[in-house]
């Protein structure tokens, strides 16, 4: 097995038949040093793998879990390497992986800026300001409604403006799974809130949270920040559209704070 190490990659390469996490650990280490918002693990080079080999991701997935806030993704996994993946239980369920490194980095920066800067600052939003409303967006028009009425709220009680965007991961894959088009789609968003809030001189910050139903997002946003208010913006309602009505119901069901739903108008 080689090992190399640029940047925010690993490479591996050569035959994984046994549990090469003692030699691979450095590199890992080194490379959380530089990169401390995760490691992209490449694997084109891989000739064989073992489901013994495969224990080498279990061992390197507790380990990047001891950092907070940090992600490991596998990139470019041969086809035959993916099959015996798909047979060791406990990495199959929580290792991410994507089709090339570019991805893998495209997923790592696009989240960088909400998630480190929204919980660096968590602790000083309490401080600072009596205030704190959650502005959660959904990326479609209905987030111009919610800036509004945002901005109303502002206009009563000086407070700041956390602006949320929740990236929901299916069940079948590890929360911490990229999904580059919802990933885009919330860095568009919370562009577009800030640029809003910015100009209208309302302090704000951007954060993403990442999780498997909105309705726990929200609550747990809410209670970690102590929002005085929480604002959602609602996708519009089609004919039918069961999940989304079922969705609206467990926040009003779960998030404690007072809530306030916005929707543009329907078409």
């Amino acid at each position: 097995m080689i090992v190399e190490s640029y940047e925010d990659v690993v490479k591996l390469s050569g035959r994984l038949r046994s549990n090469f996490w003692e030699t691979i650990h450095t590199a890992i280490a080194l490379t959380l040093r530089r990169h401390p918002t995760g490691v992209i693990v490449d694997c084109s080079g891989i000739d064989e793998v073992t489901t013994e080999g495969a224990d080498t991701f279990y061992d390197a997935i507790r380990f990047v879990g001891e950092h907070d806030e940090a992600r490991i993704i596998l990139a470019a996994v041969p086809p035959h390497m993916a099959e015996v993946l798909k047979h060791v239980p406990n990495v199959r369920s929580q290792l991410p992986v994507v089709a090339t490194v570019e991805e893998a980095r495209r997923s790592l920066d696009l989240l960088l800026k909400g998630e480190t800067e929204g919980k660096k600052k968590k602790k000083d939003v309490r401080r600072e300001y009596d205030r704190l409303i959650i502005a959660c967006l959904a990326g479609d028009a209905g987030d111009a409604h919610l800036f509004r009425l945002v901005v109303d709220l502002i206009d009563t009680v000086p407070a700041k403006v956390l602006l949320l965007y929740p990236i929901l991961v299916p069940r079948d894959k590890p929360v911490t799974a990229p999904l580059p088009q919802d990933e885009e789609r919330a860095a568009a968003a919370l562009e577009a809130g800030a640029t809003w809030m910015t100009g209208r001189d309302i302090p704000s910050e951007i954060r993403i949270d990442r999780g498997r139903d909105l309705a726990t997002v929200l609550n747990d946003a809410a209670e970690e920040t102590g929002a005085v208010q929480v604002v959602l913006s609602v996708p519009e309602l089609k004919d039918g559209d069961d999940h989304c009505l079922k969705t609206v119901a467990a926040v009003i069901e779960r998030v404690k704070a007072p809530l306030v739903m916005v929707r543009a108008a329907r078409g």
